[in-house]
């Protein structure tokens, strides 16, 4: 399984990263923090997930996928918020995620969202 995280917050990026590589050891993890790199990453690495932050530069999360959807559709995306909302959950969903979970990303809700997205994890 290929994992993409964009996450501005590196260090919040890389504790997501390692809580993947923990829960399924095959996993290729990679890390963008910048859109413009995370697009070229996405397009180019084709990942199976990509975990996206509640904000990635001057766009808030949602923008930032309606912006790399019209570019790729192949992955299965997963956003993300700070605190629990109904709302911008909608507006991730409109925006094409397939899964809202919240920050830091805890045990359960990385097993939901990588086995809802990614037809289950080996762990």
């Amino acid at each position: 399984m290929r994992v993409v995280i964009v996450d501005p917050d590196l260090k919040a990026g890389r504790r997501l990263a390692a809580a993947v590589e923990e829960m399924a050891s095959s996993a290729d993890v990679l890390l963008y923090a910048a859109g413009d790199e995370a697009v070229a990453g996405i397009v180019k690495n084709s990942p199976d997930v990509t975990f996206v932050a509640p904000a990635v530069g001057a766009l808030d999360g949602p923008a930032f996928l309606e912006q790399v959807r019209t570019v790729t559709n192949e992955p299965r995306y997963v956003g993300m918020v700070d605190v629990p909302d109904a709302q911008m959950s909608v507006r991730w969903i409109d925006a094409g995620a397939t899964f809202v979970v919240a920050r830091p990303v805890d045990r359960l809700g990385l097993r939901s969202a990588l086995g809802h997205i990614a037809d289950g994890i080996d762990a």
